[in-house]
């Protein structure tokens, strides 16, 4: 593979990287659009034809914009629309911004005019591959839909939300390449290729060798130039940068709150000292592992003072 050549990208050629995620599956190439139709297909279970693709970028001037925070947003030619992204690691409140996103991508279909009512919006879909464990059962594939629990009826809604947990993938390996559905062998795919490829060549060929979709992805990534890869790993920094950053930001958030919540409770100081002592040393671990993560990305040295909040000499430690 070309990205073993380019010593700039941060360890092996991954596609749970959400840069290189959107890279493959947005170039204006017949096999990128084939690759990206595949994948939608097999997790949504039918057919589907690509009409429009929106690269998103993430918000880069204001750390409380949250207004774009997929990675990929499409259009289908009968008019369904979905968000795709790949996350590598999901927040405590990643499954509400889930919902936010698909109720927000569902109302902003335009039904206004006399000659339009509620039947013509359209089915809209979430769908996230996380490189993390998100939920605390065994399931690596979760659909969520409007649904009863006390009566077992389905709503009919035309909202879907898919999560695709890939860390969660060891109950499929036992079966051969054959009798994997078409999701199984698109997730393994991705998992494959984030470790060393020479260790996986001859399922990665059978699964390739399968799929026409996911050849297509192959296709793509062998594709990539040196320029290319270069910006994809500026976009990973960039991307990890940013996270930082809001992780930084809520962190001090949470911190204010506390200091805030002290001060009404100042008849328990001696129970809420301890509570803050640990709450200091758990702060101090978070910041440590975020700026050990930055330098591994190359981050220049004052970046990580300014993003961490540590000192040159702790970090220069790590």
């Amino acid at each position: 593979m070309k990205s073993s050549k380019y010593s700039g990208f941060p360890g092996p050629f991954s596609i749970c990287n959400d840069a290189v995620f959107k890279a493959i599956f947005t170039k204006e190439t017949p096999e990128s659009k084939a690759a990206l139709r595949s994948l939608l297909s097999a997790f949504l279970e039918r057919e589907l034809s690509v009409l429009e693709v929106t690269a998103n970028e993430p918000p880069i001037n204001d750390l409380q914009d949250r207004q774009i925070r997929f990675d990929i947003s499409v259009r289908f030619n009968d008019g369904e629309l979905a968000d795709v992204e790949m996350t590598v690691h999901p927040r405590h409140y990643e499954a509400l911004r889930f919902e936010y996103y698909t109720a927000r991508l569902f109302v902003e279909q335009h039904i206004r005019g006399k000659d339009r009512t509620y039947r013509d919006l359209r089915p809209t879909y979430h769908l996230s591959f996380l490189a993390a464990n998100l939920y605390p059962d065994r399931e690596w594939l979760h659909r969520f839909i409007y649904y009863d629990p006390e009566h077992a009826v389905k709503m009919g809604g035309r909202t879907e939300i898919l999560t695709v947990e890939l860390k969660k993938l060891g109950g499929i390996t036992g079966k051969t390449v054959e009798q994997m559905s078409v999701k199984e062998r698109w997730a393994l795919f991705m998992v494959y290729y984030r470790e060393r490829v020479d260790k996986k060549t001859g399922i990665l060929q059978k699964i390739i060798r399968m799929d026409d979709g996911i050849a297509a992805a192959d296709h793509v990534i062998r594709g990539f130039t040196e320029t290319e890869l270069g910006r994809i790993a500026a976009r990973a920094r960039d991307k990890f940068e940013f996270d930082a950053r809001e992780e930084l930001w809520e962190m001090k958030e949470a911190a204010r709150e506390e200091g805030r919540a002290e001060g009404r409770a100042e008849g328990r100081a001696e129970g809420r000292a301890e509570g803050l002592m640990e709450g200091r040393s758990e702060g101090s671990d978070t910041q440590k592992n975020m700026a050990r993560k930055l330098k591994d990305l190359g981050i220049p040295l004052d970046q990580i003072i300014e993003v961490s909040g540590l000192p040159a000499g702790v970090i220069e430690s790590l």
